[in-house]
């Protein structure tokens, strides 16, 4: 039955509302879907929209085919001469198929881009589901991770058991003990790594999500910090592995065999002497050791592979975590596997130590602070700290790669640090040897717990009692002291007056003394002594701040690799400096020497003044020309100074370098000469005593200006 036109246009009209109406809430269930990230509020309307689009365009489709049979109709119904409405007619009829056509492509572009938009909100939320699934993912490896192994709390229990092993390194049974521990730590570290991997690979995928990437940072970093604790431990293991005596890994673990280091044994073994010479040094600490009964020192590497020079410098810092641990006592190339870790530095801790007794030497050192250790008790726990493992480090080394030494003998063990020489007449020396003593004594404490910056004060207490009263053969003796000896042993040594320079990375002394031969004994005047932060690197750091460049340009120079500031280097102030503390070394020097009754040239004979330079910074032609040229440039030729001859330390015969270079002694003259044990050591009257020994002379006080600029040519 045919409805009414009013009534199929009133039902066009709804449909066609209807559609715009959804439309419309499309639209809309879009803009919601986007922020609850509820794909339903977008699908609905649209799904409408098209359902009603179809229902529209077939309803369009039924209008055209009745209009196209009502015109057939009117057309045949047409008389012949009516052509002229017939052809009205079809061009009206035209116009109505192009607004259909029209309406209908505009429909077929308006749902593709609706199925593009649901596409693309379906990646969405996929995206966003296999986001939370990886985080979940990440979640459960780390709680199944440290359900397995304890996580920090294994750690602990494991650092424990290290140091129950290393109280009992001399029992049969330790080295399975230690094999099994050392196959602990190698599954934690596999698996630990196998989980930073994870998470670095996850980070790596930039979620956007911020709470997920939040907690993945402080997961990571929490690894991260647990397995420089496992590194740290397993180090220790390792050490400990290496330093157990080698007689334990051939004798039977049955328990009716003891183990041959008991008391009673050990007794009855011959004693052998070894005296650790320390050269506590500013940036860097090298060690010799000295087999005293065969008067025979030689270089500790601290390596058991091919010897390496760099190895053999223990960088002198700290390392402070951010639990507090404390992280010392590395080679260079160990601190290199820790570069990208989170700690902070301490550094000159040396100079640190000596600040306290002679604050006006300090002069252009200026330290930062460090929260908790600004007192001087607590910088002597630092520097405790740090030779109690290099003490510890130097006889795991002696025992691991000089076994036939110590084989079958009872080891006795001294040792000896050096001081600047201007510091030993101050309190300066009783404070470092009183912490060599503290670093001792701690080094030979089972260590029961981490040391950290908060525990270690705590630790060095109980221990600071026992220094009046323990036997501790620890001394401290004047570095440049040490180098005299070593120049003196090396037998090319005439008597007579000297002057020696130690230019180091950080400070740069001098002394003048007099060698003489006192009816077959040795002995060292040393008649004046000064030390100054103008080592390279301070040197380095003065000068460019000085000259407004960078300190790279500055070591370029120094070391020969460019020219660009050698002009202006050369008419600096801190260069200046350098000379300053020559000329006073050496006019201060001889004038005390000739006060005492000496002459430098007796009975008329020239010889040229003997200058000796040692120390890494010494081997620079900078160092050397600027020594040189202090000679004219500040006119000694006027006060009967004779001309400089300068040369290097000849390498002692009495000393085996394991490997290193002989041409680079000069980095271990002042270990070399601290190994010599007190006793074997020439007689020595340091400054103060020479001042006091001075003969009652008038002094010609206009002979001796009291300003060496008086004294200098022209620049």
């Amino acid at each position: 039955m045919n409805q009414s036109p009013s009534r199929s246009n009133r039902r066009s009209q709804f449909f066609q509302v209807a559609e715009y109406t959804s439309a419309a809430a499309s639209v809309i269930g879009v803009v919601v879907s986007a922020v609850s990230q509820q794909v339903v509020y977008a699908a609905a309307p649209l799904s409408l929209s098209v359902c009603l689009n179809l229902v529209n365009r077939r309803r369009f489709e039924q209008q055209t085919e009745q209009q196209i049979v009502q015109l057939d109709h009117r057309i045949q119904a047409l008389p012949p001469a009516d052509n002229g409405a017939v052809m009205e007619q079809m061009t009206q009829l035209r116009q109505q198929f192009t607004t259909i056509e029209a309406t209908t492509e505009v429909r077929s572009r308006l749902e593709q881009l609706l199925e593009e938009f649901t596409a693309s909100q379906q990646r969405q939320i996929t995206n966003q589901t296999e986001a939370r699934s990886q985080f979940s993912q990440i979640q459960g490896e780390i709680e199944a991770l440290q359900r397995q192994f304890g996580a920090i709390e294994q750690i602990e229990v494991l650092a424990q058991i290290v140091a129950s092993l290393e109280q009992r390194a001399d029992q049969s049974e330790v080295r399975s003990q230690l094999s099994q521990l050392s196959e602990q730590f190698t599954n934690l570290q596999s698996e630990l790594q196998i989980l930073i991997d994870r998470i670095t690979s996850r980070l790596e995928e930039k979620i956007e999500r911020s709470e997920v990437r939040s907690q993945l940072s402080q997961l990571s970093n929490e690894l991260r910090t647990l397995q420089h604790r496992q590194a740290e431990l397993q180090t220790r293991l390792s050490d400990l592995q290496r330093t157990t005596p080698p007689e334990i890994e051939s004798i039977d673990t049955s328990e009716d065999i003891a183990p041959p280091d008991t008391p009673e044994e050990t007794d009855e073994l011959e004693i052998l002497a070894l005296n650790l010479g320390i050269d506590f040094g500013t940036s860097f600490t090298k060690v010799c050791f000295r087999d005293i009964v065969n008067d025979r020192s030689e270089i500790v590497t601290f390596s058991d592979e091919a010897t390496n020079l760099d190895e053999a410098l223990l960088p002198t810092k700290i390392a402070i975590l951010p639990d507090g641990r404390l992280l010392t006592g590395l080679t260079a190339s160990e601190w290199q596997q820790h570069e990208n870790a989170d700690f902070s530095i301490v550094e000159f801790i040396k100079m640190r130590l000596a600040h306290f007794d002679l604050p006006q030497s300090s002069g252009n050192w200026k330290f930062e602070q460090i929260e908790g250790a600004t007192e001087a008790e607590a910088i002597e726990d630092l520097c405790a700290y740090y030779l109690s493992r290099v003490i510890s480090r130097t006889q795991a080394w002696i025992r691991r790669n000089k076994a036939e030494l110590i084989l079958n003998q009872k080891v006795e063990w001294s040792a000896n640090v050096g001081v600047p020489v201007e510091y030993c007449d101050s309190k300066a020396i009783d404070r470092f040897r009183k912490v060599l003593s503290l670093a001792w004594l701690l080094s030979n404490e089972p260590q029961t717990e981490v040391i950290t910056l908060q525990n270690l004060h705590a630790q060095l207490q109980p221990l600071r009692a026992k220094l009046e009263t323990a036997q501790i053969d620890c001394h401290a003796v004047p570095e440049i002291a040490a180098e005299v000896w070593s120049l003196i042993n090396s037998r090319e040594a005439d008597t007579g007056f000297y002057v020696l320079f130690d230019v180091g990375d950080g400070t740069l002394d001098g002394c003048s003394f007099q060698y003489r031969n006192d009816q077959g004994e040795k002995k060292v005047d040393f008649y004046f002594g000064k030390v100054n932060p103008l080592g390279v690197t301070a040197f380095s750091q003065s000068l460019a701040a000085e000259l407004g460049v960078t300190e790279i340009d500055v070591k370029q120079t120094l070391f020969g690799d460019s020219k660009r500031f050698a002009n202006q280097i050369r008419a600096s102030k801190s260069r200046k400096a350098i000379q300053q503390l020559v000329a006073r070394v050496v006019l201060d020097g001889t004038d005390l020497y000739k006060e005492h009754g000496f002459q430098l040239m007796p009975h008329g004979i020239k010889r040229p003044l003997d200058i000796r330079i040692g120390g890494g910074g010494g081997q620079t032609a900078f160092y050397q020309t600027a020594i040189v040229n202090t000679y004219q440039d500040f006119q000694h030729s006027k006060r009967g100074i004779p001309e400089y001859k300068l040369a290097s330390l000849p390498t002692p015969k009495d000393l085996d370098t394991n490997g290193i270079d002989s041409q680079e002694f000069y980095r271990f003259a002042v270990a070399y000469g601290l190994s010599i044990p007190q006793g074997e050591q020439p007689d020595t009257r340091l400054p103060s005593e020479m001042e006091q020994a001075r003969p009652n002379l008038q002094k010609d006080s206009s002979a001796n200006p009291s300003n060496y600029d008086e004294m200098r040519g022209s620049w």
